[in-house]
């Protein structure tokens, strides 16, 4: 519990005792209507800061009215692409109040890092609690924070944290001392793409609304159709009496959109030919260029910058299989040098989790390896090149066999999981919407790039006023510039016979297993053969134009098949509540949020007059498919897993002659962590060991044809969830991120029953064959070492 100190002003209670519990829509022991009194705010304050803080002469684009609506207490919601200067719209106005706190909640550690780094150049007093910081230096942080007059400036968390039950303690103090002025939601987009899936805990960001209803709140992306501005509006609570929305042009005239048609592309030939493209940018430029390549696996990232590297460009690999501190190194090398300096990184490859706010302004070409989840990534990921303006590069390499892998990818789902007010689609049918437009726009060869993602957006254009197209293009994308060849590429693309034809066949990994930890295997191809389409649903999203060219298009609706075998659904532990979690197109899949063990959520009090509000609750309610959920390429109804640790947590382990030691963690207690190392080792116990067939996965672990005895075996599942359980604390900023990496690790550890998992090479398992590493790491640990004894 976090003591505040007294003021002559505050009047919540003696110094030293807890903080005062907040009715949702009465805050107790506050004078006045809310926390941030902009009737005395001078507009040209704003304009100071921007010119004396931050060195700029004038405002860009929207930004004067959006600072200026923030500062005198509104609503604000801003959609602009990046580039534009979102974050001075929050920042400027934080600095430019008298007093308080500006909330900015970011999704990603090494984003918020980014501004912190570049406020702290400046002189700002800003801080953030999160893993990074050390306990001590948090708990300075957290004493400021109490004082009334605080001298933070902005404070910077992660939306896990927010959420926790003691930062409610700490905003209760917060407000109650009138600082808490502004909730600010950078990269609000995650609410309505990743809230489902990847961040649930930006659905829950709208509580802050219920709890503290007249704190302005400022919502920013750079991508978001109406629909999902709608959710953003909806999600947040913002009111729409007091709303500001900025909306800017969608369009960057200065990227260059090119698409490269493949047909049944072949790895090393495609390494090549984006090896001769960016050696002939070089050459055409007279020196080496910034770039990024995206790629969707980890596995393609490390074998592709092997290829170039080899082939003497400065590229290294990014994603979550690199130590930290290599990847830290990776970034400031391609950050803060420019290419071709000694020490410089000029090209990094990288899954889509690299990028998100990073600031750096020369990117000259972004290539994607492969085709993105929806046409709101493709944006967002080519927005960061060219933020300083001149002309710069985006390549994107499209077959239609990787165009069917993920629409099925896409459409992979076990359960739909929706708020009870949720009259948006749901997040699979979103997801499937903006991939099939992004097909779209690829496979359409007569419409500039530039006018169909701005139509996506929701922007008017008239194609018949020449003047205005020119505004949009100017031979900036390969139909503008390149008419006929474009056409004449795209006749390369494989029929969508062919390219179902061309997918090789591929075992899946079911969910659900029999009492002995087998099931029956099915093909993942299955859904285009049974179907006999390639899987890509037809539709147009630009207006109706029909697209040239284009042989993807959609049968009769399918009836709705029961009894089939399970679709496959994957969930890898490393990538599902992460810091630094990927940006990913929303799937059906959602797992049902548990009631956390040691949580604290502030009790609150309501007047005899008044009933409680009913809350949403973090039980989601399952909404019943509409007719098109049935038709969309679902041909299988799969039951929702069940949770064995849950029906049967008393699995008896047995005892070994090795001692389990957890290191500090100010984020998780110790008997919390010893509670769920035991489930990882009743998990892997089940899978492993308890089967009467498990030789077959211990031949898998050793490699060989050697035998462990029970004891081993015991043993080496020991010490895997000792390396797992590290693993899920090291990369968790709060228990709630914790306990659901530790789920999902659970979860992959059920796929090892399959072996058919212990030979794949499918990206879509990384995580799972992470495990498998775990544990041949341990067995060659017990070979070399012998067996180890209790300290």
């Amino acid at each position: 519990m976090y003591d505040s100190p007294s003021h002559e002003d505050y009047d919540a209670s003696s110094p030293g005792a807890g903080p005062s519990r907040l009715r949702p829509n009465q805050p107790k022991a506050v004078k006045k209507e809310s926390n941030l009194d902009a009737s005395n705010n001078d507009p040209e304050e704003c304009m100071r800061v921007l010119t004396e803080v931050f060195g700029h002469n004038s405002f860009k684009g929207k930004q004067k009215e959006i600072i200026e609506a923030a500062y005198m207490g509104k609503d604000v919601l801003v959609v602009a692409p990046t580039g534009m200067g979102k974050s001075l719209c929050f920042q400027v106005p934080a600095i430019a109040d008298k007093r308080g706190i500006s909330i900015v909640v970011s999704p990603l550690l090494a984003l918020m890092q980014n501004q912190i780094d570049y406020l702290c150049q400046k002189n700002i007093e800003v801080a953030s609690l999160s893993s990074q910081v050390a306990y001590r230096q948090q708990q300075e942080v957290i004493r400021q924070l109490q004082l009334y007059d605080a001298p933070i400036k902005l404070l910077y968390i992660t939306p896990e944290r927010l959420c926790t039950a003691d930062f409610t303690e700490l905003l209760d103090k917060i407000y109650e001392n009138h600082n808490f002025n502004r909730l600010v939601v950078d990269e609000a987009h995650c609410i309505s793409e990743w809230g489902h899936d990847f961040r649930a805990e930006y659905r829950r960001i709208g509580k802050i609304r219920e709890r503290y209803p007249n704190v302005p709140i400022m919502a920013l992306t750079a991508t978001a159709t109406d629909a999902v501005r709608q959710d953003i509006i909806l999600s947040l609570g913002l009111d729409k009496n007091r709303l500001f929305i900025a909306l800017h042009p969608f369009n960057r005239a200065n990227l260059f959109y090119e698409a490269r048609y493949l047909s049944n592309p072949q790895p090393q030939n495609q390494m090549k030919d984006i090896f001769e493209y960016i050696t002939s940018l070089y050459q055409r430029r007279g020196k080496a260029s910034s770039g990024l390549i995206y790629c969707r696996y980890r596995k393609t990232c490390d074998e592709l910058s092997e290829f170039l590297r080899g082939r003497g460009l400065n590229a290294r690999p990014y994603h979550r299989g690199i130590p930290s501190a290599t990847l830290e190194k990776t970034l400031k090398g391609w950050t803060n040098c420019e290419a071709g300096e000694p020490g410089a990184i000029d090209l990094v490859i990288a899954t889509i989790a690299f990028g998100m706010g990073i600031d750096k302004g020369d990117v000259r070409y972004i290539i994607h390896y492969d085709l993105p989840k929806s046409l709101e990534g493709y944006y967002q990921e080519t927005g960061r090149a060219g933020r300083d303006g001149f002309p710069s590069k985006c390549i994107l390499y499209y077959s239609r066999e990787d165009a069917i892998r993920v629409k099925q990818f896409v459409h992979s789902s076990n359960s739909a999981r929706m708020r009870d007010d949720d009259e948006a689609p749901t997040p699979t049918q979103r997801a499937s919407n903006s991939l099939q437009s992004l097909i779209e726009l690829v496979e359409d060869v007569t419409t500039c790039r530039h006018v169909s993602i701005c139509r996506y957006f929701g922007e008017k254009i008239d194609e018949t006023d020449a003047n205005a197209l020119k505004t949009y293009c100017d031979r900036m994308c390969d139909v503008c510039k390149y008419p006929e060849k474009t056409k004449l590429r795209f006749k390369g693309l494989s029929s969508s016979q062919d390219a179902r034809q061309n997918i090789p066949v591929r075992q899946s990994h079911p969910s659900t297993h029999s009492a002995h930890g087998s099931s029956k295997d099915h093909n993942t191809n299955d859904f285009v053969k049974r179907s006999g389409r390639d899987g890509l649903q037809s539709g147009n999203s630009f207006g109706g134009q029909k697209r040239a060219g284009s042989t993807i298009t959609d049968g009769a609706p399918k009836k709705l098949k029961v009894g089939l075998v399970p679709a496959l659904v994957t969930k890898p532990f490393s990538s599902t509540s992460g810091l630094s979690k990927p940006f990913k197109a929303p799937t059906f899949v959602g797992a049902k949020a548990p009631v956390m063990k040691g949580s604290r959520t502030p009790s609150i009090v309501y007047p005899p007059s008044r009933p409680a509000p009913k809350l949403h609750t973090e039980v989601q309610s399952r909404r019943s498919p509409s007719p098109q959920d049935l038709s969309l390429d679902m041909d299988t109804l799969e039951e929702e897993p069940v949770d064995e640790e849950e029906v049967s947590p008393s699995l008896d382990l047995p005892l070994v002659n090795l001692l389990w030691e957890a290191d500090f963690s100010a984020k998780v207690s110790p008997g919390e962590r010893k509670q769920q190392f035991e489930s990882l080792r009743r998990s892997l116990h089940r899978t492993l060991v308890l089967p009467f067939d498990s030789d077959q996965f211990w031949s898998k672990v050793l490699l060989s044809t050697s035998t462990l005895d029970e004891t081993q075996r015991n043993e080496i599942v020991f010490s895997t969830a000792t390396e797992l359980e590290l693993s899920a604390i090291s990369l968790s900023s709060t228990l709630d991120g914790y306990n659901s990496r530790i789920r999902c690790i659970k979860d992959d550890i059920k796929k090892l029953s399959d072996v058919q998992v212990w030979d794949s090479d499918d990206g879509d398992l990384e995580d799972v064959q992470d495990i498998i590493k775990y544990l041949r790491r341990a067995a060659s640990s017990k070979k070399n070492k012998g067996k180890r004894t209790a300290r």
